[in-house]
């Protein structure tokens, strides 16, 4: 386990851990709030913490918890040096991998309806995010943020997370009104017609 190597969502974790101690709940709990850059199973977050502890990038102890028992990670300084050492490497290129978008792009194989759904689950994947961006500025607006003094932080992902969703969301309001005028996925406007809706630096919604 050791040897395996560490992903973003490791890194995500040492730096969580680096702002406090966490239980593996509190971390699942932190990925699903803010998990449009780091989605992931959540019984990856639960396993996560125990791989750092076998590098050496963290400590494991146990609490005691109205009768129960669990494990509060922490960063070691092996950890810092290691976040300190990622965060100064060159930062990779996006890499999406999107379920719906992916149905999309090979539409023509199924239905129309088949086509609809995927686009109504980015509409909703758009939804959510936003929402969840709106919680999370009202917390820190309000005080009642879960990491004191990272506001300005924060606001620069949010900011892009709430962009992203409205686009989506945008884009997802066109495509419905593109694909009812369709009569199937096989047979839509001429390439020609749709692409002149598409020049350099515009978008057709």
């Amino acid at each position: 386990m050791a040897d395996r190597k560490l992903t973003t969502v490791s890194y995500g974790i040492l730096g969580l851990l680096g702002l406090r101690p966490h239980t593996p709940y509190e971390l699942a709990q932190q990925f699903k709030r803010s998990g449009t850059f780091w989605a992931t199973a959540e019984s990856v977050v639960y396993s996560e913490p125990k791989a750092l502890v076998a590098r050496g990038l963290a400590s494991a102890a146990a609490e005691a918890n109205g009768g129960r028992r669990r494990t509060r990670y922490s960063i070691t300084p092996a950890g810092r040096a290691e976040l300190r050492r990622w965060l100064a490497d060159p930062a990779v290129e996006p890499q999406f991998q999107l379920d719906a978008m992916m149905k999309i792009l090979f539409s023509d194989h199924g239905d129309q309806d088949d086509l609809l759904g995927a686009i109504e689950a980015m509409r909703a994947w758009a939804d959510r995010t936003q929402a969840g961006a709106a919680t999370i500025t009202h917390d820190y607006a309000t005080g009642d943020e879960p990491y004191p003094g990272r506001a300005h932080i924060v606001g620069l992902t949010q900011a892009y997370r709430v962009g992203l969703a409205q686009m989506t969301r945008q884009w997802a309001d066109w495509a419905e009104q593109e694909v009812r005028s369709w009569t199937d996925t096989r047979n839509g406007p001429h390439p020609a017609d749709l692409l002149a809706r598409l020049g350099v630096g515009e978008t057709p919604w």
